[in-house]
């Protein structure tokens, strides 16, 4: 009885943070409370990171953004959709 009691605790437990992992996902800065990719919202925040960003876009696990140098040459940079650090791939 003792066990039987153990396990049931432990698949308890186990459910439990099931329910809980799927809240904390939303913790990204990319995504907005409707989960849908804000563009507007991304690029803004890449740009306050210091980034001479003029587009953003969702590629795979990363972002996408489309920089100017200081030469004027566009080139893309990848980032990390939950801080946007830049990627080296």
């Amino acid at each position: 009885v003792m066990i039987k009691n153990s396990v049931i605790a432990l698949i308890t437990a186990a459910a439990l943070a099931g329910i809980a992992a799927p809240a904390m996902a939303g913790t990204s800065l990319t995504e907005t409370s409707d989960n849908d990719f804000d563009a507007a919202y991304v690029l803004t925040q890449v740009q306050d990171k210091g980034i001479n960003a003029s587009a953003v876009e969702e590629w795979g696990d990363y972002i996408v953004a489309s920089v100017t140098d200081a030469n004027g040459k566009q080139t893309l940079v990848y980032l990390t959709p939950v801080t946007l650090d830049v990627v080296n791939l």
